[in-house]
């Protein structure tokens, strides 16, 4: 293994394997002395074998290392590993449960008595990219990250993405607020991950209820879903829909939610999220089968028969039936899963006689090998997934093999990036102002402004680097009008430097929004507009705006934001207000906004064509 990129190895081992004419026979017997020592403890003494790789063979590679052994944190590594990255997993010895599997998967499993400084230094987190903290315990997680990020705040060197897994929803919010505070240093940026909440987004973006509610030959469309089972996923799932789930006239999107305790869950969210519920229509279900196969389906009478007593199945419930346009299933075990997933499928067909019209979602969370016996191919090279796919509409989003990603947990994806392009319209409309004035003493900055954005918005991008792009159009315009180095300008008004400026709750609302832009572009198709100018947009506003407003408004109230006055002149209590109390002005309805806050949603929809750019280059 030593051998494998000789470029990279010390000189006189180069000296070694490529002598030259005045190589001696004595330097020959002291080299082959030297390199049996050196591959000798190289294969004996992990710490070495690790430091060795690190600082000559593998340097050139992106390193990533991943503190804990977890399913999240195993299942992240091996997608991690698949994509030919350099992957170190840390964990306690008491840990070591799938030391063969991984090590198979070439990852480097360091394993100790305890994870402190001196470990961390020699498994590289000096040279790391990303570091993932993935037990599955939140105050280990908390504890392990704080000791990272002090380190890292002594040490310096490359920049860290630290991802903290915390599952506690209200601990994880409380993070993000205070997240400056939780050593998110120039040396580390930090974010706190949950595998709830991203399954349930990552079911949200791919199988969208805006994507099935908005079917025009749904002739009896009421914009309904059906949401089976109540757990963590699901929970978040809700959430989703009461921030994403946005349509024109204030028309919510109903759901019903079909569980055991269905009405006691309903309020136990609404304990828990208060004044979220009043963004969508929800209508508790009570389950009384949760195969669904027992039901006498004779008549499309309200009662049905199972196998041991009568029930009732809610009135409303089954008038509703023909007009759902999406189902999701959750749940804690794999089979219980599937065999809820068949038995909808078959209820729906009872009810309204088509077999695939409405997609059926389920949530798969892996806790058996079900999951991957449902994957393995057969003959023909099919395997169950696809089968219910293709013949049943059914879907399944697998917990851990589908989450756990590199591409989900530490790549620049195609909401980082579109996020980051928003982020740096408004820093173009609100910030850059005053930070002309405090930095370079500028004054009267309108003019250059409005001429950046209006740029900026008819911007035409290349393949690649969509962001990159525009940043470097904004700087040479900048440099032009302040007279100032390029690096000068870079270091206030670069992209990444505007991002690493906002609060980690900015940067979820900006990712929020670019999550947001397939829905928008669906609703502006549904209402005619063809092309997405200023001149359209302001012509739709009164449809158009609410719709943002109400999305930013749910997700303020999911972060813990109510309604209050704003001092006008104090600056500092505003601040205080806003960033640690959560009281905001504009949590109220849109009619209510003055004009200059009215502006900022209608600001969303027309920058919509500049995303739609930078998302086709990406």
């Amino acid at each position: 293994m030593i051998f494998l990129e000789i470029d990279l190895l010390p000189q006189w081992l180069d000296d070694f394997l490529h002598p030259t004419s005045d190589f001696t026979h004595g330097h020959f017997i002291m080299d082959v002395v030297i390199v049996s020592l050196i591959v000798l403890l190289y294969y004996i003494f992990p710490w070495i074998r690790l430091f060795f790789e690190d600082h000559f063979i593998y340097k050139k590679r992106e390193k990533i290392i991943v503190v804990g052994q977890s399913r999240m944190a195993r299942n992240f590594a091996k997608d991690v590993a698949k994509r030919g990255k350099k992957i170190v997993l840390i964990s306690t010895k008491e840990q070591n449960n799938f030391a063969d599997e991984l090590k198979f998967k070439g990852i480097k499993l360091v394993l100790a008595k305890e994870v402190n400084e001196k470990k961390l230094r020699l498994c590289g987190i000096n040279h790391a990219s990303s570091c993932f903290v993935a037990s599955d315990d939140d105050e280990y997680n908390m504890s392990m990250a704080n000791i990272i990020g002090l380190y890292k705040k002594k040490k310096g060197g490359k920049k860290l993405k630290l991802i903290v897994g915390v599952k506690n929803s209200q601990t994880r919010n409380l993070l993000i607020d205070q997240i400056n505070s939780f050593n998110s240093t120039p040396y580390v940026s930090v974010r706190f991950y949950d595998i709830n909440q991203s399954v349930a987004r990552l079911i949200y973006d791919n199988y969208s209820p805006n994507r099935y509610v908005d079917d025009s030959t749904n002739k009896n469309n009421s914009k309904a879903i059906c949401i089976v089972g109540y757990n963590e996923a699901s929970e978040n799932f809700l959430i989703e829909n009461c921030i994403l789930s946005q349509f024109p006239n204030n028309k919510k999107i109903k759901i019903f939610l079909v569980c055991k305790g269905a009405q006691q869950n309903i309020e136990f969210f609404m304990q828990k999220f208060p004044g979220l519920i009043d963004f969508i229509s929800i209508y508790p279900v009570e389950l009384h089968s949760s195969s669904f196969s027992t039901l006498d389906n004779s008549s499309f009478s309200t009662k049905y028969v199972s196998l041991s007593s009568k029930f009732e199945w809610d009135k409303k419930f089954i008038e509703n039936i023909p007009s759902i346009d999406a189902t999701y299933i959750f749940g804690n075990e794999d089979a219980l899963i599937v065999s809820k997933a068949l038995g909808f499928r078959q209820f729906l067909y009872s009810h309204t006689k088509n077999i695939r019209r409405v997609p059926i979602v389920a949530n798969l969370p892996e806790n058996t090998s079900i999951s991957n016996l449902l994957a393995q191919e057969g003959s023909k090279g099919e395997n169950l997934y696809k089968k219910y796919q293709e013949d049943l509409h059914i879907y399944f989003v697998r917990t851990f093999f589908d989450t756990c990603t590199y591409q989900n947990i530490i790549d620049d994806n195609e909401v980082e990036a579109l996020a980051k392009v928003i982020n740096y319209h408004n820093s173009i409309k609100h910030e850059f102002n005053n930070l002309l004035k405090t930095n370079f003493k500028k004054n009267d900055n309108q003019k250059i402004l409005t001429f950046i954005e209006q740029k900026l918005l008819a911007f035409k991008i290349k393949k690649q680097d969509p962001y990159q792009q525009i940043e470097a159009m904004v700087v040479h315009e900048l440099q032009g009008y302040t007279k100032n180095s390029l690096f000068r300008i870079k270091q206030i008004f670069g992209i990444e430097e505007r991002w690493d400026a906002v609060s980690e709750r900015g940067k979820e609302s900006n990712r929020y929004v670019a999550r947001h832009l397939p829905s928008k572009i669906l609703i502006l198709e549904k209402i005619g507009v063809k092309e997405i100018n200023k001149e359209n947009i302001e012509f739709h506003l009164s449809k158009l705006a609410p719709i943002e407003h109400n999305r930013w408004s749910a997700e303020k109230i999911m972060a813990g934001f109510n309604y209050g006055e704003l001092p006008l002149h104090d600056k500092k209590i505003k601040s205080i207000l806003k960033n640690t109390l959560k009281i905001h002005d504009q949590l109220k309805r849109y009619d209510l906004l003055d004009e200059k806050n009215k502006d900022k949603d209608m600001d969303i929809f027309l920058i919509i064509p500049l995303l739609v750019k930078v998302k086709n280059n990406l």
